[in-house]
This record gives C-alpha cells, sequence and structure tokens, in this order.
C-alpha cells in the first residue's frame, strides 16, 4: 500500500469499505483508486486491502466481497476474512499444482527417464564397462519398442514381444537376459523415486535354463605365449594384461588402480574399485613387482596402467584381440563360453592356483568371492586331480576291510 504524499488520506465510501487516490498515476482519466474493507469478525476488527481500480477493483467488486464475508460470518461456512480466502487459494493451487505434476509423473515415458533420471546416475554410480552395456542393451533393444510408452504402462506383453523378437534375430537367451537386467535396474530406480509400483514385469518372463559361465583357462604356456605376442604388439598392454593375469583383478578393479595403492617395499597391492565394494589386498608375484619397479612412478592419485593415449584402461585392449587371433587361440571354437576373453585372464590365474594345490579358501580371498560357488567352474570332469581321485577310489574298493573316516574333521582341516 502506497505511503506519505502518494495518496489522498483515507475515505469511507459506505459502511465497511474504504479508498483513497494515487496523487499522480492515472486509471483512465480519473486518478487510480485502491479499495479496502474494515468490518469484524468475533470480535476483532479487520481492515484489508483488496486493490487499485487499475488491477480490476470497483466499488461494486468491493461490495460484493464483502458481502460474500458477511455471509460466510452468518452462516459458518466459508472463509470469513480476505486472509483466509487467500490462505485457501494459496492451498488450492498447490494442490493443483501436485495434481498436474503427479499426471506428469504417471505420463514419463521409458525414454524420458532413462535420458533425464536413470541414465545420468548410471554412469555416476557404475563402471564405465556397465554403464556402456546398459546403454546398447537400452538404445538397441528397449527405446526402439518402449521408449514412448509410459514407464508405468509397460507390461509383461510388451516385454515378450521384445523376447521373441530377440529369439527371432538368433540371439542367446543370455543377451535378453542382460537387456531384462536392464530394464528391471530402470524399474527399480523409478520404484524408488515412486513413479511405479511393484515388480518389473521382467519377473513374470521365463526365459528358461541359462547356462553362460565362460570355463575357458589359458595353459601357463599358453599364458607365456600370449604375454610375449602382447609385448611385441604394444608395451602398455602388456603390462596391463600382465598385471591382471599376476593379481587375478577384474579388467575394472586392475584399470583404477592408482600408485599410492602399490606398496613396493612390502610388495602387495590393494584393489580399491571392487566388484562387490570391499577394498581387497592382492600379494604381488615376484614378475609383477618386477615390471612396476621398471615403469615411471607417478603421483599418489595417478592411474598405474595406461594406454598409449596415457588414459585410463576402460575396455579390454585391443592389441589382445589381436594377439589372440595372431596364436589362433580361439580357432576352432564356436561355443562362446569356450572363447578366450581377456576376462579369460582372470579364470586362468584361478584355475592356476588350484591346479597348484592352492587351499580354496585362501583363493576366494584373494578373488573377492563372496561364496565358493564361483569357483566350481574352475574344476571339470577330465581334470588329472580328478582321475587320480577316483583311480585311488578304485584302488581302495578293492581292499577289506573299509575304514569309516570323520569327514566332519576333514572339512574343518581342508577350510583351516
Amino acid at each position: 500500500m502506497a505511503k506519505g504524499k502518494e495518496h489522498t488520506p483515507w475515505v469511507t465510501v459506505e459502511r465497511g469499505i474504504r479508498k483513497y487516490e494515487h496523487l499522480t498515476r492515472k486509471h483512465g482519466l480519473k486518478p487510480d483508486v485502491y479499495y479496502a474493507l474494515r468490518y469484524r469478525v468475533e470480535g476483532k476488527r479487520y481492515e484489508e486491502g483488496l486493490g487499485w481500480a487499475s488491477q480490476g477493483w470497483t466499488l461494486e467488486r468491493a461490495r460484493l466481497t464483502l458481502a460474500e464475508l458477511m455471509v460466510a460470518k452468518k452462516t459458518g461456512s466459508g472463509e470469513v476474512t480476505l486472509r483466509e480466502r487467500r490462505v485457501k487459494a494459496q492451498e488450492e493451487r498447490a494442490e493443483a499444482k501436485r495434481q498436474q505434476e503427479a499426471c506428469r509423473r504417471l505420463a514419463v515415458t521409458l525414454s524420458e527417464y532413462w535420458h533425464n533420471n536413470y541414465f545420468p546416475d548410471c554412469r555416476q554410480s557404475k563402471a564405465p564397462e556397465t554403464w556402456r552395456k546398459e546403454e546398447s542393451n537400452f538404445r538397441t533393444w528397449l527405446a526402439p519398442a518402449l521408449g514412448d510408452v509410459p514407464l508405468r504402462e509397460i507390461s509383461k506383453a510388451d516385454l515378450d514381444a521384445i523376447k521373441s523378437k530377440m529369439a527371432s534375430a538368433g540371439l542367446a537367451k543370455r543377451t535378453t537376459q542382460l537387456v531384462f537386467a536392464t530394464m528391471r535396474a530402470v524399474w527399480n530406480h523409478a520404484r524408488g523415486n515412486k513413479l511405479v509400483e511393484g515388480d518389473c514385469p521382467t519377473q513374470e518372463i521365463k526365459l528358461g535354463k541359462i547356462s553362460n559361465a565362460r570355463n575357458r583357462a589359458l595353459s601357463s604356456n599358453e599364458a607365456q605365449d600370449l604375454l610375449e605376442e602382447i609385448q611385441r604388439l604394444d608395451e602398455k598392454a602388456w603390462a596391463f594384461t600382465l598385471a591382471c593375469l599376476h593379481t587375478g583383478g577384474r579388467l575394472s578393479e586392475v584399470a583404477r588402480l592408482t600408485w599410492g595403492q602399490v606398496n613396493l617395499r612390502e610388495r602387495h597391492l590393494t584393489l580399491v574399485h571392487t566388484k562387490t565394494g570391499k577394498p581387497r589386498a592382492v600379494p604381488m608375484t615376484e614378475t609383477l613387482v618386477s615390471v612396476l619397479r621398471s615403469m615411471p612412478h607417478g603421483q599418489a592419485q595417478d592411474i598405474v596402467f595406461t594406454n598409449a593415449q596415457g588414459k585410463q584402461w576402460t575396455s579390454m585392449p585391443a592389441n589382445f584381440r589381436k594377439a589372440v587371433a595372431n596364436l589362433k587361440l580361439n580357432e576352432g571354437r564356436t561355443d562362446r563360453r569356450e572363447l578366450l576373453v581377456f576376462h579369460s585372464l582372470r579364470h586362468s590365474a584361478a584355475s592356476m592356483l588350484l591346479d597348484a594345490g592352492e587351499n580354496v579358501r585362501t583363493i576366494q580371498e584373494l578373488f573377492g568371492w563372496s561364496t565358493l560357488a564361483m569357483l566350481q567352474r574352475y574344476t571339470h570332469p577330465t581334470d588329472e586331480k580328478k582321475q587320480r581321485a577316483m583311480g585311488r577310489l578304485d584302488s581302495k574298493l578293492k581292499q577289506q576291510p573299509a575304514n569309516v573316516h570323520d569327514f566332519s574333521e576333514a572339512q574343518k582341516k581342508g577350510s583351516a
């Protein structure tokens, strides 16, 4: 409300209605007029401004507003002061905005949620190789089929259509499983943000039994030949590959190793960025210590193993693939589970430790597995140790009498 000499003194127009005129501002040909109400409610006097004539206020409108307040006061229904009216109007606007936002959220499509919510978080919280695979799954399969569908309206039928399309394309069930895993991750993220309820429709899809565990492992001779070939092609790729083989670490774990996490004097390193999120200390082999000592050392925060561009490795070195091809290590193999890939280095390290008779619990701790189940893929019916064991069984079965052993004690010794 204007103060001082900007307006004329207050004038009572009629009971309950007052006004003053602006000294300089005009509304049309006349001075701009400000209207206000004066009334009592339950013995308390209220003086509340209405507004200027230039804002649409007239004497008739002021009379109508005052009459409405008096009726509400008399009947006990509705707002009896302008302040109550304004508060209610504000609450109604807020509620309308909430409802509008709720409707908007209900209509959010899979593509909108992916680009605006899920994928930005995914890139921040997941390893590069993980979010790149998810992005490929989304771009190749989910976006074309479901990108424009509201997230909460995606159904089992929609996902069945994707499953059928992938099967027609000759893709393995494991590939479909990974695409559905991406869909489930997006759904769970949205559920955390209260955009959807319940389980993802992928839970209703049956893919059947999937056997996708890679069981290819290098022999010691193959490993040596492979390292020599990679060294011939690319020294930096060789050092990185050797470190992965000599630690049994995952690509992402070794790729993010910094000099501050390497202790050459104590001959161990610490893999901090692990799949389980738990840092893992790994003793170093003589060979790895020698390689690291020969390398230029950086600052504590500097990456140890970099590519030819001085950047962190984010995927399998191209010269690893080239060396495998040069040595024909995958020649004649059609089952993808039998193909030699970079992760086979980890398999190879575990297999070599088992063949050397190392305690399975020790291997479990070195490789960061939460259970022993992962070790099962490194033993096969054709292993020489199994054949020797069955030979001993055959010999014992031909002897009399049989001895009874306490296997609980044997298990305790084996896990010690």
